[in-house]
């Protein structure tokens, strides 16, 4: 079941995605989401159009259209499709680790500029390798910080939520990190991380995000030799198999790294990650248990008919036009 800030996320999306419609003065009905979903399939990553799709199935329902919803949740993607020839958009190409001498040049960079925010969210991203979405539910209690995850699934029951201990770090430190960071917002922190880059290194075509970071720290647990269970509760994963998208053992740094408090809660994560066969001549995947999830009863209503025409007063600031 999607998390509230996936259902703001998705409503976003889709009502972009409306806009996009009637810029083109065509009707918001089922029909014309499905065939415009399809005719934009090679503007986006495979993954991003899954979610577009998705977020287009979540807001039909949420209007009682659950016919159209079905309709839209029952297209697949025209450029993955068995013998398509259109090529599927590349990957936006990030930088996955950072040298000590890289993040220095930044640091100093914002001191130079007595952007004491910004120093702060270096700081920050490096120690604890959050997703950029999670700087806002951070909290600070002495030397451990508490990190609401951005990625929730089965009602909540699966999720990111972690805690992350730092031993020997001041919690008054600590504190005043999270604390100036927080006070900006994180898209304009990212512009300014951005902009750096392309004035520190104006030749090179891949730059520093918030993201390398967290490929960093992935770097530095898989190189500690640490648990890879632990390894995926620092990170924030809900399955350890998601360890192998983040970090390379080959680009640790010697950092500083979090620990798993004594009373962390493990047992949410899934043991996903192939291991070596009893015979040691092949990598077999564990079974995982599926756990059961009640089915959500806030959808119930269906509402006969395709029509998905939405109807609003314009005069009113709905925050869809903006």
């Amino acid at each position: 079941m999607a998390t509230e800030k996936t259902k703001l996320e998705y409503e976003r999306l889709a009502k972009h995605f409306y806009l996009r419609l009637e810029r083109k003065n065509i009707k918001v009905t089922a029909k014309n989401i499905s065939d415009e979903l399809l005719a934009c399939a090679p503007e986006y990553r495979p993954d991003y159009w899954r979610r577009l799709r998705g977020a287009l199935v979540y807001h039909q329902k949420n209007l009682g259209y659950v016919e159209a919803a079905e309709r839209i949740m029952g297209l697949r993607n025209p450029v993955t499709a068995q013998g398509s020839n259109t090529p599927v958009k590349k990957k936006q190409n990030r930088v996955k680790s950072i040298n000590p001498a890289d993040q220095t040049a930044l640091i100093d960079y914002f001191k130079a500029r007595d952007d004491i925010r910004m120093v702060a969210a270096i700081i920050l991203f490096s120690y604890t390798g959050i997703r950029p979405a999670e700087l806002a539910d951070i909290t600070v209690d002495g030397d451990k910080v508490r990190i609401v995850g951005a990625k929730k699934s089965h009602n909540g029951i699966r999720g990111a939520d972690r805690t992350l201990q730092f031993e020997g770090v001041d919690p008054r430190w600590l504190s005043s990190i999270v604390r100036e960071a927080q006070f900006a917002n994180i898209k304009s922190l990212q512009d300014k991380l951005r902009i750096a880059g392309k004035n520190l290194w104006p030749k090179r075509n891949h730059l520093p995000t918030f993201y390398s970071w967290r490929h960093q720290l992935g770097s530095e647990l898989k190189a500690s030799g640490m648990d890879r269970v632990q390894i995926a509760y620092l990170m924030g994963h809900q399955a350890t198999a998601s360890v192998n998208r983040y970090g390379n053992r080959k680009s640790a740094r010697g950092g500083r790294l979090p620990s798993c408090p004594a009373d962390a809660d493990l047992s949410h994560i899934r043991v996903t990650h192939s291991v070596p066969s009893a015979d040691n001549k092949s990598y077999i995947q564990p079974n995982t248990p599926i756990m059961e999830v009640e089915p959500s009863e806030e959808l119930n209503v269906k509402r006969k008919g395709m029509a998905a025409f939405i109807n609003r007063d314009k005069s009113k600031d709905d925050g869809f036009s903006r």
